[in-house]
Formats: structure tokens, C-alpha cells, sequence
């Protein structure tokens, strides 16, 4: 059986993302006493956990809900089945490529849908850069918050400012950089009126058109109030989990958004699922926070493991109901 190229490459990069993930948590776990792990994690009220699941179910779908306010401004109505299950989906398919569930919820509603997979792609779009900018608002509020926890975290994890310092000091960054613009130059001068130049000028004034009809949306405050929902489900599907141990049930709601807030840095790693830079992100903070070492392993194994089985057990729902759902055309 033969394996064409783009196969191949794809292979590569989960087999890349996968390892670097495993080598994270292989580097986490390695001299942990797997007998007292399991002994901490029994003792954990594993009702408290599974009640968090539900917040995590809820923060997608109306996430999905989010989503399909900006296409209708479009004029697009599909079922809201097939926004939610595609929705569901995206994190299930994350786990076996990274970002890879983000296309595959744009392709399969365009598809089942009969929408143009680049007006599902543009109101993604623009929905992810909403969930981005609310992500950094949080970090950004969480370190006014406690300044004092995030002096502590880059002074006990000194290869963060070290690699953040070396990356602008590297002439490989402005040489990619120059490389850059010079490509940006050559396409809008030498190269404009290729077939490539010609498309992209033509995604480009679709796509302003179309961010013109978004901005004259009805929503505007249901989009706002989707946004505040998703984030504040999200933080208590993690921050419930805190009440299913003894060592962290004290630390309080301010300790838990800024443990939060790190796991959107770690979350935001192109790795499947998040494997290994969340952990190490939960880890090392709940060790700042004063939790000890095996009980800091202990739960961000515990709390992981459970949610992302719940993920992909949902998640796999989705994927499997997009073919049924009933679509009927709306008049």
C-alpha cells in the first residue's frame, strides 16, 4: 500500500505534535511513585468531577451557539443540531490532530449544510479571534490580580524568559522576518496579477464585505453574553475539580482563574489535546501555590484524563450524529 505525499506529511506532523506532547508529560511523570499517584487520586471525589463535565458540555455548546449567530448574519440558517454536533466534534478530532477538528467543523457543516466552505471558514474565524482576545483578557486580568504568583512563576520556570530573550536575540528571527516582507512586496508588485494573487484579492474583498454584514449584526449583545458564558463555564469545569481534593478544596476562586489563566497558555500548544503543556502549566502552578509535588501530579492527571475522555466520548457523538440530523429547508 503506497502513501502518497501530503499522507505522509500529515503522519509527520502527528507524530511530531503527539511525541513533543508524551515527551512534556514523560519528563513530568518519570520519578513520580505511580502506587501513591493512584492512592491520592482515589481519594478524590470522583462526583465532583463528573459533576465539572457538565460545565464543560455546556461552555461548547454555546460555543456552537456563538457560531451560528455569525452565520446567520450571512443569511445562513442550518439546523442547530448540525452547528452543535460539528461543534463537538472540533475537540474530538483535535485529539488526533492538532487544530485539525478547527477545518473539519468548517468542511462538514459546508458540506451536510450546503454552505460555502469559505463563509464557514470566515465566521470561524472571526469567532476563534474572539475567543482568543477573551483568553488574553483573562491572563491579562489574572496577573493585575496576583502579580506576585506570576513573578514567582517565571522566577521558578526561568527557561520561559530565557526562551522569550533568545528568540529576539536569534538573527534567524529577523531574517525570516525580512524573508517575509520581501514575499508580501514581491506578491503585491511583481506577482499581482498571478491566478494565486487574483483569488486571494477576491477572498480578501469577500471577506471585507462580509465582515461588513457581521458588523451590522442584530446579535451584537447575544454574541457578548455567548462569550461571558463560555468563559465562565470553562472555568468551572475547572475549577470544581479543586473541590474533589483536599489539597487544592482551600485555595480559593482567585488561586483557581489564575491556574486557569495558565492553562489557556498551555491549551493554546499545537499538541493533541493539549497533552503535556497543560499538564506541566496545572503542575507548576498549583507548586507555586504551596501543593506539593506527587499532589500537584496527582491532579492534573486525574482532572485530565476524566475531561478529555469526556471530550472525545461527546465529541465522537457529534461526529457520528452530523449525517442524521434532520435539515429541512428554511423558507
Amino acid at each position: 500500500m503506497k502513501i502518497n505525499k501530503d499522507s505522509f506529511k500529515s503522519l509527520l506532523k502527528i507524530l511530531f505534535s503527539l511525541s513533543l506532547g508524551l515527551l512534556i508529560f514523560w519528563a513530568m511523570y518519570r520519578n513520580t511513585d505511580i502506587k501513591e499517584l493512584w492512592a491520592i487520586i482515589k481519594s478524590a471525589n470522583i462526583g465532583i468531577i463528573i459533576l465539572s463535565l457538565i460545565f464543560g458540555l455546556i461552555g461548547n455548546t454555546i460555543r456552537g451557539l456563538r457560531w451560528e449567530l455569525f452565520l446567520h448574519s450571512l443569511g445562513y440558517h442550518p439546523p442547530r443540531a448540525s452547528i452543535i454536533y460539528a461543534t463537538w466534534g472540533n475537540f474530538a478530532v483535535n485529539f488526533v490532530l492538532p487544530r485539525a477538528g478547527d477545518v473539519w467543523r468548517c468542511g462538514v457543516v459546508s458540506r451536510y449544510d450546503k454552505i460555502p466552505f469559505s463563509k464557514t471558514l470566515e465566521t470561524f474565524l472571526i469567532d476563534k479571534m474572539m475567543e482568543v482576545v477573551t483568553g488574553l483578557v483573562i491572563i491579562f486580568v489574572s496577573v493585575l490580580l496576583y502579580i506576585d504568583f506570576f513573578v514567582s512563576y517565571l522566577r521558578d520556570n526561568p527557561q520561559f524568559a530565557e526562551g522569550f530573550t533568545n528568540l529576539f536575540a536569534s538573527a534567524w528571527i529577523y531574517m525570516g522576518l525580512a524573508v517575509v516582507v520581501l514575499f508580501i512586496v514581491l506578491m503585491l508588485t511583481v506577482f499581482r496579477k498571478t491566478a494565486l494573487m487574483v483569488k486571494i484579492d477576491k477572498f480578501i474583498s469577500t471577506l471585507k464585505y462580509d465582515l461588513k454584514l457581521i458588523m451590522q449584526m442584530k446579535e451584537k449583545k447575544r454574541i457578548i453574553i455567548y462569550t461571558i458564558l463560555v468563559w465562565l463555564c470553562f472555568y468551572l469545569y475547572f475549577y470544581i475539580c479543586f473541590y474533589a481534593f483536599d489539597f487544592t478544596k482551600d485555595l480559593g476562586p482567585l488561586a483557581g482563574l489564575i491556574v486557569f489563566a495558565m492553562t489557556i497558555i498551555g491549551i493554546s500548544v499545537p499538541v493533541q489535546g493539549g497533552i503535556g503543556p497543560w499538564h506541566f502549566t496545572v503542575i507548576s502552578s498549583l507548586l507555586i501555590l504551596g501543593v506539593a509535588e506527587n499532589h500537584a501530579l496527582a491532579f492534573a492527571g486525574a482532572v485530565f484524563t476524566v475531561q478529555s475522555v469526556w471530550q472525545i466520548l461527546y465529541g465522537l457523538f457529534g461526529v457520528l450524529a452530523m449525517p442524521y440530523v434532520k435539515r429541512e429547508q428554511k423558507l
